[in-house]
């Protein structure tokens, strides 16, 4: 991955965060607040999950490294988990999700796991391998901003697409995150083989 893909870094790192897919648990959860204080628990989520994800950018190769852990290692793991999580939400049943009346919905569900979960922590750090530790900073920038942005039109998101428009979308992007898991766990193999071919 060179400088090229560091656009490309920010569209997956979107995807994996799924904004879209959060907006109908965003307004379920958020619905006995009044206009302040939604806005309140909007922003100090993307805060929190933007602030995780920063500090994975930054540090977590370092310290995974630490314990000897290689980039296949991490392509293969960041896979499988994007993998399960995603295939996870694809094919579990809608659930409604539980109103609050308070902001502490800020740090859970919606910062972590939702916006900030192993899913979206593992492409972090494959990020932060690959492009260091500066541009994934940039690119979770980046990713939060747009994020803030997104959730910030829900209703009139919800009035344009609808809630089976919004639902369809989401599925969508689960299915590309799927793809990307997958995509994750063959490169990481491919790293693997040809290391052991060639020292063989």
């Amino acid at each position: 991955m060179s400088l090229s893909d560091f656009p490309a870094s920010i569209v997956v790192l979107y995807i994996v965060v799924d904004p879209v897919g959060n907006i109908p648990l965003f307004m379920a959860i958020t619905s006995k607040l009044d206009p302040t204080r939604r806005r309140r628990v909007l922003v100090l989520s993307v805060i929190i999950a933007g602030g995780i994800l920063s500090l994975f950018a930054l540090f977590g190769v370092g310290f995974l490294e630490y314990f000897g852990v290689g980039m296949a290692d991490f392509m293969i793991a960041s896979g499988l988990i994007l993998t399960t999580f995603s295939l996870y939400y694809l094919l579990r049943p809608y659930e409604q999700a539980p109103v609050s009346e308070g902001v502490e919905v800020a740090v859970v569900p919606l910062a972590v796991p939702f916006l900030a979960g192993p899913a979206s922590i593992s492409y972090v750090l494959i990020i932060s391998k690959q492009l260091g530790p500066f541009l994934a900073l940039a690119t979770v920038l980046i990713v939060s901003f747009l994020t803030l942005a997104t959730l910030a039109m829900s209703n009139f998101l919800l009035r344009i697409l609808g809630f089976l428009g919004l639902r369809l979308l989401e599925k969508i992007m689960l299915i590309l995150s799927v793809a990307i898991g997958v995509s994750l766990v063959r490169r990481g193999l491919l790293m693997i083989e040809t290391f052991t071919y060639k020292y063989a």
